[in-house]
């Protein structure tokens, strides 16, 4: 299921919500309707936690259907929160600390930057029960976490990845990949999407053939 849907008026839906195929996170004041449309799109249980203090979950949580990471910028009874729901998650001592920004991962392979920490990256090979491979850069940013969505379907990258680097991604990620973008030519797509295997909240300024693309990439 594909839902078009804003988060008191923002359409930046990803920034504040992270999902796998069991369980979402969302923020304490998240409205209710937030929470049912979570609900019924992508079939899951839900969390309300803050992360930081903050409603941006989707920059400081990084996670895959196996576990979870966060940095040490995020609180100790937060991270007992989304444990108590069910979530293993692992606490890496980070300054580089908005790791749903730097790190991309499907269940098989996941993407991380290289300025992360050598331990870090180990860190999150244990949590996420998968190979990590460290890159620099995609299209010329350096957040890779924030041009890309993935799931145990598919994936969908900022329209400035490359072909070559299409290739690393899906060999790291195990999926096939697309490019495409939300909220009327955002090409950042993750900051627009929230999806899992069953469905994806979308920007609501996304466009038709925008959902189009979202829906194919994400099969």
């Amino acid at each position: 299921m594909l839902k078009l849907t804003s988060y008191n008026k923002n359409v930046n839906i990803g920034i504040v919500a992270r999902a796998n195929d069991n369980l979402a996170v969302i923020p304490k004041g998240a409205p209710e309707s937030v929470e049912e449309d979570v609900k019924e799109v992508l079939d899951v249980d839900v969390v309300k936690v803050n992360l930081s203090g903050t409603s941006l979950i989707g920059a400081f949580l990084a996670m895959n259907n196996n576990g979870a990471v966060v940095s040490n910028i995020v609180m100790e009874s937060e991270v007992e929160e989304l444990r108590d729901a069910g979530l293993k998650v692992n606490i890496v001592d980070e300054k580089l600390n908005a790791l749903g920004n730097l790190i991309i991962a499907t269940d098989k392979g996941a993407l991380a930057y290289s300025g992360l920490k050598t331990e870090t990256i180990k860190a999150m090979e244990r949590s996420l029960g998968c190979s990590v491979k460290a890159i620099s850069s995609l299209g010329k940013y350096k957040t890779i976490g924030s041009l890309g969505i993935a799931t145990t379907k598919g994936a969908l990258f900022h329209p400035d990845v490359t072909d070559q680097e299409l290739e690393i991604i899906e060999k790291a990620l195990k999926v096939e990949v697309d490019i495409g973008t939300v909220n009327m030519g955002i090409g950042f797509v993750r900051t627009g999407l929230v999806a899992n295997k069953n469905g994806a909240l979308i920007g609501e300024n996304t466009t038709g053939p925008e959902v189009f693309r979202i829906e194919e990439a994400l099969r």
